[in-house]
């Protein structure tokens, strides 16, 4: 789908809401096949979307992708970065990632992750499923919950 048209819809939302921005930029991740939406935007604007978990900031994404579905037909993963935070989330969570598989390589033993939200388990199955000889699982409920990295069984 065409950046522009992704800015656009985006810059109309945010105008209805009477939410005023500095820029929009589309950004396409390719380890984990997302459409990255930056926003950049002032101090008090970006407070309302960071607060509470950032749960203004979800809303939005999720209203993003139904509207481009029913508008677009566009049906990939979008996430919506407040001034580079998410960003910079989803970076350090790869970066988690890979030194996994390094220790996995190296050591020749499965290497299980501490406590990750559903969030940060789903960017490291994705950014790791297609890397050969290698296979994550979550096992476990709850606070116990755990992402395991391992050799695949040959």
């Amino acid at each position: 789908m065409n950046a522009e048209l992704i800015t656009t819809e985006v810059s109309t939302l945010l105008t209805m809401m009477g939410v005023s921005f500095k820029e929009i930029r589309v950004v396409v991740d390719t380890d984990l096949h997302l459409h990255i939406v930056s926003i950049r935007m002032s101090g008090t604007e970006e407070e309302l979307f960071t607060d509470n978990h950032s749960e203004l900031s979800r809303s939005l994404g999720h209203l993003l992708k139904e509207l481009l579905k029913k508008k677009h037909h566009f049906y990939k993963d979008i996430v919506i970065d407040i001034n580079g935070k998410d960003k910079q989330f989803i970076d350090f969570t790869k970066e988690k990632a890979s030194i996994a598989v390094e220790r996995v390589q190296f050591f020749d033993k499965p290497y299980e992750f501490g406590y990750l939200n559903a969030y940060e388990r789903m960017l490291i199955h994705t950014y790791l499923k297609n890397t050969p000889g290698l296979e994550t699982i979550s096992e476990g409920e709850g606070k116990d919950r755990r992402l395991t990295v391992k050799k695949q069984n040959t």
